[in-house]
């Protein structure tokens, strides 16, 4: 695994600031424009503090969802279902070591 952050994208410019809000409080909204990097740079960020237990993600459809693993899973570099995986009605692709899963909202 290998944790890289977009530098053009705001929220990779604004991880430290993102990550001493989420150590700080039980609930931090983070609002940014499309293509800010909310979506695929915020499960990084958790994933590079080491906080404990899985990283929930939902999407409302599941193209959206199995769009967003792929995405994020490839810049990890790592293998769908393995450290990254995603559950959406009638598919499942999550591994008992996945720290990201991706899921639609009905899921949830």
């Amino acid at each position: 695994m290998q944790i890289t952050f977009d530098p053009a994208l705001p929220v990779s410019q604004r991880r430290e600031e993102i990550s001493l809000a989420i150590a700080a409080n039980p609930v931090v909204i983070v609002c940014g424009e499309t293509g800010s990097g909310k979506t695929t740079q915020l499960p990084k960020i958790l994933l590079e503090m080491g906080r404990p237990g899985r990283i929930g993600h939902t999407q409302p459809r599941r193209i959206a969802a199995r769009s967003v693993v792929a995405r994020i899973a490839e810049e990890l570099k790592v293998e769908l279902g393995g450290l990254v995986g995603y559950k959406v009605r009638f598919h499942e692709k999550v591994g008992p070591r996945s720290a990201i899963k991706l899921m639609t909202d009905g899921i949830l």
